[in-house]
């Protein structure tokens, strides 16, 4: 499954997002922006792109058409197409997602919130596929 090769940093970074929600509550930080997954009831669950591309080079193992496609779609509905330029990197280098996760940029740390809910958004599309 292909969410199974982003699947565990996915979980990690779900959590560090509910950890960081639960320490900002108390905080005036307006950096901090909640993104929720986007609502796939009706959602296409098919797309190309630069992402569904990124899938199939990069997990040859478990990637195909009809789950690159879901990924993609998930992407779509939730990262603006600079985001998704940027994410590209990660199927590849899965390690500078741990550095933008850790840094304590603005610009970054936006990225992991549209990040976390575009995988969030992909496990929810796809899970089946």
């Amino acid at each position: 499954m292909i969410l199974c090769s982003f699947s565990r940093a996915l979980r990690s970074g779900i959590l560090v997002l509910g950890l960081s929600l639960v320490a900002a509550c108390g905080g005036n930080d307006r950096t901090a922006e909640v993104v929720l997954p986007a609502s796939v009831e009706n959602a296409p669950r098919f797309a190309t792109g630069p992402i569904g591309a990124a899938c199939l080079i990069h997990n040859r193992r478990v990637a195909d058409q009809e789950r690159c496609g879901c990924i993609q779609a998930a992407a779509n509905l939730t990262l603006s197409q600079s985001d998704q330029q940027r994410a590209v990197r990660f199927f590849g280098e899965p390690e500078l997602l741990q550095q933008i996760k850790l840094s304590d940029s603005p610009e970054n740390e936006r990225f992991w919130y549209a990040w976390a809910g575009f995988a969030e958004t992909a496990e929810t599309m796809c899970a089946s596929s």
